[in-house]
């Protein structure tokens, strides 16, 4: 594969690696903001008990009792709803982490590859001037040789 080729896949390789990265980076902050959020409603869940505990103390009549245990119910709802949530989160942030280091894995290989092809290049490029500075050199001593 020429340079040319190699250095064209390696720049669409990196655009693609750039585009995953940014998935990746999106699903972290999603993921993020869904632990957020679950921490969120745990502080507002441990706060009403308090809270409804301090009220207590004073006396609860059973419609605010029941109250309070519906709603506590409801929270507890919503956590286990916001854990899964967070839990599908970073399944994808990590199916999304996955997919980057593979397009990064790809193109440093190509980067590798076309490194070698230059290096290679140099070499050849060496051998042959060699070849030629060679070639001077004998021509050279072979007209030194000959008798004028």
């Amino acid at each position: 594969m020429a340079n040319k080729q190699l250095e064209l896949l390696v720049k669409v390789q990196l655009e693609r690696e750039e585009k995953l990265q940014a998935n990746f980076v999106q699903a972290l902050q999603f993921t993020r903001q869904a632990e957020q959020k679950y921490q969120g409603l745990a502080d507002y869940r441990t706060d009403y008990i308090q809270q409804s505990q301090q009220q207590g103390s004073l006396g609860l009549q059973s419609r605010q009792y029941n109250q309070f245990v519906s709603f506590i119910a409801k929270l507890d709802l919503a956590l286990q709803q916001q854990a899964q949530q967070i839990q599908q989160a970073q399944a994808v942030m990590e199916q999304r982490r996955q997919q980057w280091l593979a397009m990064q894995k790809k193109r440093k290989a190509l980067e590798y590859l076309l490194e070698q092809q230059k290096q290679q290049a140099m070499k050849k490029a060496a051998r042959t001037e060699q070849l030629l500075q060679d070639e001077v050199a004998m021509q050279q001593f072979v007209r030194r040789q000959q008798p004028h």
